[in-house]
């Protein structure tokens, strides 16, 4: 099992003292000081007596991603005061030739790292092989563009043994922090993360809290099953949280994380077979990944998209569409029930909007798509007897739908505010109105429909219905709407996402 590492910059006594105990408190194992900007006047040894865990040292020069401007020597001489003061572990580069004199510390851990800041080098094994000859633990970083570029990183860690040579290798970038817990599972015996992700000490550095907590990083093992989202992006929903709390909840060794990607073929491809239990699809490969599929459910080929894949027997992925049944759903608790002649608009004409489509269907309504670009949803809508039309406010008032489904990103945060899908549009009293978009759970395209005197219906609750499905999918287990909410407490639902 790993071993969680705090990495912090060390600037003064109090700082340090303080983040030790802050760093016990979240559960960390090790911390480890960043001593590339200590005071050389300042004397170490009065600060470690007051550390309650392990310490860790490293001081890094500019060349390898730290601080540290001044001479070899000195630095030795600085990591060597620490050590004396009661530090027990040691990191050190490739490059660096002295190491500590045996037995004259209380030295337990010996880290050797190397770093790559422009990507990710060949024959990582090699440097694995050469970072470990010294008897240290080998610690390899290097740096992914995008998550699929971290395929080398995990191969390496298939292929090593870790009780002859034990090895911690990941990825730094904004979308490839997943590779530390995935290094975790897959037996590293170290797992980096910052205390406060905006003084972290390296890129894409996830918090301690989030790794002992959402990730049980502590917990993982070689019989952890797989699960994750799919996207781009994908790092800010709300997946992970209701998840990881259900699967903690039943007591399974399970793992959900977000998989942002340009290249999902190739993140599906890099993630070990044996390993997978199943991936939730989201914008934009919900299409895409339906032909990645050898097999598909019945609703999804009727969509045309998938947002859930599973392995199946004898290899490959069946793909599978909750999405129509979490927006029924979602419809239905809020009262909707079309009948004769009742008409319903979807603004969109992606896989999101195309189950829209087939949910109001199912409720009794006739139903038009209205979008900016129509032809991806022609055969669609003539399979399905559905209606076409250009995305515009005069059109929807002629349509004069009961409901009015959004399923497109526009609202998202992470999108401009100031964007509107069709701003002079309102729809009347007692219109039922949902947006697909659940971060954050009122949208501004809600809150106008709101104050319009329309019926608003969030799209967190089309994500809990879904998920609810999805779950059962992944591990044949039902959990209740209201418990699955209740995973999402502390989730920061306000954060950015996109919808799907």
């Amino acid at each position: 099992m790993a071993e969680l590492v705090a990495s912090v910059f060390a600037r003064s006594a109090a700082q340090v003292q303080r983040e030790a105990r802050r760093a016990a408190m979240l559960g960390a194992d090790w911390i480890e000081l960043r001593l590339d900007s200590w005071p050389a006047a300042h004397d170490l040894g009065a600060v470690l007596e007051g550390v309650g865990l392990p310490v860790l040292v490293a001081c890094r020069t500019r060349e390898d991603g730290g601080e540290y401007r001044g001479t070899l020597t000195a630095r030795r001489e600085l990591l060597m005061h620490a050590l004396r003061a009661g530090a027990q572990g040691i990191d050190l580069e490739h490059w660096e030739t002295w190491s500590p004199p045996v037995g004259q510390t209380g030295l337990k851990l010996r880290v050797r790292s190397f770093h790559s800041f422009t990507g990710v080098p060949k024959e990582l094994g090699r440097i694995r092989d050469e970072l470990s000859a010294t008897g240290s633990v080998a610690k390899i970083v290097v740096t992914a563009h995008d998550l699929a570029d971290a395929a080398p990183v995990l191969r390496l860690l298939k292929e090593t043994d870790q009780t002859a040579t034990p090895t911690t290798a990941f990825a730094m970038g904004k979308t490839a922090w997943p590779t530390r817990v995935l290094a975790a599972a897959m037996g590293a015996p170290l797992v980096y993360g910052a205390l406060d992700p905006s003084d972290a000490t390296a890129p894409g550095q996830p918090s301690v809290s989030l790794l002992a907590g959402l990730y049980r990083v502590k917990d993982l093992g070689p019989h952890t099953r797989w699960f994750g989202l799919l996207g781009n992006p994908a790092l800010h929903s709300l997946g992970p949280w209701l998840h990881n709390r259900a699967f903690r909840h039943l007591g399974l060794d399970a793992l959900y994380l977000p998989f942002e990607t340009s290249r999902p073929e190739s993140v599906l491809a890099m993630l070990p077979a044996e390993r997978l239990g199943g991936l939730s699809v989201t914008a934009p490969f919900k299409d895409r990944m339906l032909d990645a599929c050898v097999r598909v459910s019945e609703e999804a080929a009727a969509v045309g998209a998938v947002n859930t894949v599973l392995p199946a027997d004898g290899g490959g992925l069946i793909g599978e569409n909750t999405d129509v049944l979490g927006i029924r759903d979602a419809l239905s608790e809020a009262g909707a029930q079309g009948a004769g002649g009742e008409t319903a608009a979807v603004l969109g004409a992606g896989g999101g909007a195309r189950a829209a489509a087939l949910a109001l269907r199912g409720l009794g309504y006739d139903v038009t798509l209205l979008a900016r670009s129509l032809d991806k949803a022609k055969s669609f809508a003539d399979l399905h007897e559905i209606a076409l039309g250009s995305l515009s406010s005069a059109l929807l008032e002629t349509v004069k739908p009961s409901v009015v489904v959004h399923a497109t990103p526009v609202g998202s945060l992470g999108r401009d505010p100031c964007e509107r899908l069709l701003p002079e549009f309102r729809p009347g009293p007692g219109v039922i109105v949902h947006d697909l978009v659940y971060r954050p759970a009122m949208t501004t395209f809600l809150r106008e429909s709101a104050a319009a005197g329309a019926q608003t219906v969030s799209g967190l609750e089309m994500f809990l219905a879904q998920a609810r499905a999805q779950l059962s999918l992944f591990i044949s287990r039902d959990l209740d709407v209201s418990l699955l909410r209740s995973f999402l407490a502390g989730s920061d639902s306000g954060g950015e996402a996109s919808s799907g």
